[in-house]
This record gives structure tokens, sequence and C-alpha cells, in this order.
């Protein structure tokens, strides 16, 4: 049973994805099969978007100083792996 896109998380949705790249990219799929796994990945990116999206606003509400404003800082990210490169640009902790 497949979880509803409600109930989806952003990891089980890129996971998802990835996999369906994968079987597109192999080329064993014939056209209708290609075409119907095309409509699911187009799906799940834009869930993935959307979730980005809600996560960005979430960040931004939390970052707004006490005059409102957001307070925009660059943040230097590895390419490689996503992750910040200076501990000291985190902007407060979850724990």
């Amino acid at each position: 049973m497949k979880k509803s896109a409600e109930k989806k998380s952003f990891e089980d949705a890129l996971k998802e994805l990835e996999e369906i790249a994968y079987r597109l990219e192999n080329g064993d799929l014939g056209l209708d099969e290609s075409i119907t796994e095309f409509e699911k990945g187009i799906k799940l990116t834009r869930f993935c978007h959307d979730k980005l999206e809600e996560a960005e606003r979430k960040i931004e509400i939390l970052q707004k100083g006490s005059d409102g404003e957001v307070k925009a800082k660059k943040v230097a990210v590895k390419d490689s792996t996503g992750e910040i490169e200076d501990n000291n640009d985190l902007q407060g902790s979850l724990l």
C-alpha cells in the first residue's frame, strides 16, 4: 500500500523519484510504461518542490528578528554534500 501524497515524507518521495529516474535511464521500459513513470516523476518533483518551499517559509519565520525583518545571510555550502561548511554559520540550535 502506497502512502498518500499528504503522508509521504520528502525523503520517501526523493527516493522514489531516484528509482523512477533509474528505470527511465535504464531504457528497458516500453513507451507507455515510460510515460507513466515520467508522469509519476513529475508529480513527485512537484511534491518535493512544495515541501522545500514549505521548509524555506518555516525557516524564514524562525529567522525573523524582533523588527519582523528576515536577516538574510549567505552561507557557504559544500558542493559535494550540501552541508554547511562553517558551523558558525548556523543560526541557532534545534536542541
